[in-house]
């Protein structure tokens, strides 16, 4: 018996091996040579009838660490991006994080100095190379401020939020609750404006003991990089186990970015607003509803820990100068971990306190302070 030899691959599979690995490698090698082309041309003054090249309609962007991704550039803003990834699907990142972004799709670009540019662009480590229909236009890089998906599209600019939180005990206490948030949000090249509720509902051995909604609306201007003003703004209150039918605090302020950095933020507000409570019920001589000026003391902050993992803190104070025992503080911390592109986990805690509340009209005084812990599992879209 005669045995054969292994058959030899082809010569043709060869070749076919050597074009399909040059073919999946040429992409970021196409692209980082255009880069370094783009770069030379902005050592000098860039020719007015300069055109960028791009090597498909995708959006390639290059990180820190020398890693090229390939996919969709969704936002840029407030120090952060969102990219869609071919391979890695959603990933959101601190924009300090990207070296370099060629991107081939007509996006807005927002800069410093309220001016908003259309175009492909590309960006590198000092400058942003925008090709508009008008011709080539350069920036500083620092003066970037936000990026938006495409053109003026509005369904760009919305995004929704949706969180369910429940707990249940039962055997000596029987008791529960249930709690619903919702955020709405805009945000163009250069308005954030929002729109929350969150309700809760409770009860022990079958009577309620919860019954909360707190809703917060407002819309925030960027004039600077680090100064924002807020023409419009507005809390409402209804609480009926605080003695609280309602709690309006419309008003109007001002903040500042006193740390802007890619894993802190850090926000301090105020201004000046109108306060109008109605009470439950309210004891003979306690002045039912209220009418009162407010001075608003705010500051936010937000640590990303990971590109998962993220602490929000939020603290407001309505320091009432017409009756300072109606003084009143919000405070609220939020705990987050993505589970998917979309969902993720949140434990948050709530704090509410009255100064000085005034009593029903049976005589008893509701508690100062207020307190609520709640772990949700929340759906987060746009």
């Amino acid at each position: 018996m005669t045995s054969s030899e292994p058959t030899r691959p082809s010569k043709y599979l060869d070749l076919l091996f050597f074009v399909v690995v040059t073919m999946a490698l040429s992409g970021p090698y196409t692209v980082l040579a255009q880069a370094e082309q783009v770069e030379e041309k902005t050592e000098g003054p860039i020719p007015t009838k300069f055109t960028i090249e791009f090597d498909d309609t995708h959006d390639w962007l290059r990180l820190t660490s020398g890693e090229w991704l390939k996919g969709d550039l969704n936002w840029m803003r407030e120090k952060n991006f969102e990219f869609d990834s071919d391979k890695l699907d959603i990933i959101t990142k601190s924009w300090s994080k990207v070296d370099e972004l060629h991107s081939p799709q007509i996006n807005t670009y927002v800069f410093d100095g309220k001016i908003d540019v259309m175009g492909k662009a590309v960006v590198t480590k000092e400058e942003v190379i925008i090709e508009t229909a008008e011709g080539v236009k350069t920036f500083p890089r620092s003066e970037l401020l936000a990026i938006v998906e495409g053109g003026r599209r509005e369904r760009d600019w919305w995004s929704t939020r949706l969180g369910l939180g429940f707990s249940a005990n039962a055997g000596n206490v029987n008791q529960g609750s249930l709690t619903f948030a919702w955020d709405l949000q805009r945000a163009d090249q250069r308005t954030l404006s929002t729109t929350s509720y969150q309700g809760t509902f409770g009860y022990v051995n079958k009577e309620p003991n919860v019954n909360r909604h707190l809703g917060d609306v407002g819309v925030k201007l960027l004039i600077w990089r680090r100064f924002y003003v807020v023409p419009a703004f507005a809390q409402f209150l209804n609480d009926k186990f605080q003695n609280l039918k309602f709690r309006a605090t419309p008003g109007a302020g001002a903040g500042i970015h006193i740390v802007d950095r890619k894993k802190v933020e850090w926000d301090f507000g105020s201004g000046l607003g109108y306060q109008y409570t109605r009470f439950t019920s309210a004891a003979t001589g306690v002045e039912n509803p209220r009418n009162d000026g407010f001075i608003l003391l705010q500051t936010y902050a937000d640590f990303d820990f990971t590109s998962d993992i993220e602490l929000k803190l939020d603290w407001r104070t309505n320091l009432v100068y017409t009756g300072i025992g109606n003084t009143n503080h919000v405070g609220n911390a939020a705990f987050k971990i993505d589970l998917t592109d979309i969902f993720y986990l949140e434990t948050s805690f709530l704090f509410l306190r009255t100064e000085n509340p005034p009593p029903r009209a049976d005589g008893t005084i509701p508690t100062k302070n207020d307190y609520q812990i709640v772990v949700s599992i929340a759906l987060e879209l746009g």
